[in-house]
């Protein structure tokens, strides 16, 4: 048998002399020092220790001979008490773990900065380091969204990474709640319809939309901690300058009830402006 089927052994820190000898007197049945030395490649150094060590865990028996003899275990015995050893290891690391938990769960957070920021550039970048946040989400989405918003969109669908059947596969799994509120203006109204008509089998799954006019500072909260801003230029050919990614538990609920505000207030139907999709 040859030695990397002993490597196993390595998770239960047996050095590798001790593995040797361990396989060798296993192969051997009972042997002095010499010949383990000979048939596992051991230095006369090491074989002693390695013996010893085998000795105490209970693997090897000892007869005090001269030379002195070495027995293995059975085949049987000896891995079983491998497998003991192992559960007992097992055991001990589950019960520091949770000691570890505990502690750390008692122990105050220190003092200092919490708010975790990342900025964004453009509207690929927008789409591909935060958007993508949005199919995470494991209780709630809040949206305020316009022109730009439904731009990246349309965008990241065509160069093939649909964000939007990612968001509605993660929500309907998950069971979130997501709200959406569209932001619309006479020139961009069209744009919006447009939208809804194209992307209707992945809105499906929305918990409720609601349309509103434009005040320029679309966002999204998700969960209770992930706030993604977003900025729009019409100076810029492709509308969406930047976003930034705020994790902060403070600014999400403050943006949370602005929108809760905002959905009170916005339109639940866009037949109430003469445009629905058809």
């Amino acid at each position: 048998m040859p030695l990397r089927d002993f490597e196993m052994l390595a998770e239960l820190r047996f050095s590798p002399y001790e593995r040797r000898a361990l396989m060798a007197l296993m192969f051997q049945g009972v042997a002095d020092a010499e010949t383990l030395c000979r048939e596992g490649e051991i230095p006369t150094s090491k074989i002693y220790l390695a013996l010893e060590k085998l000795g105490k865990l209970g693997l090897v028996e000892m007869q005090p001979t001269r030379p002195k003899l070495y027995s293995a275990l059975s085949t049987d015995a000896i891995f079983a008490r491998l497998v003991e050893m192992a559960k007992e290891k097992a055991d001990r690391f589950a019960a520091e773990a949770q000691k570890l938990k505990e502690n750390l769960a008692a122990s105050p957070r220190a003092a200092g900065r919490t708010t975790f920021v990342d900025l964004a550039l453009g509207r690929e970048s927008h789409v591909t380091r935060h958007l993508v946040h949005l199919a995470t989400a494991k209780r709630r989405i809040l949206s305020y969204m316009e022109q730009g918003d439904l731009a990246a969109i349309d965008q990241s669908r065509s160069s093939g990474a649909p964000v939007l059947r990612r968001i509605a596969r993660n929500v309907v799994e998950r069971k979130v709640d997501q709200r959406v509120v569209f932001g619309f203006g006479y020139r961009t109204a069209p744009k919006l319809v447009a939208f809804l008509k194209k992307h209707r089998s992945n809105l499906e799954h929305v918990t409720g939309v609601r349309y509103s006019g434009e005040f320029g500072h679309p966002f999204h909260v998700i969960d209770d901690d992930v706030v993604i801003l977003c900025v729009d230029h019409p100076f810029v050919p492709e509308g969406r300058v930047a976003s930034l990614m705020v994790r902060d538990t403070s600014l999400a609920a403050r943006l949370a009830d602005g929108f809760e505000t905002l959905w009170a207030k916005a339109m639940r139907d866009l037949r109430e402006i003469s445009f629905q999709p058809g």
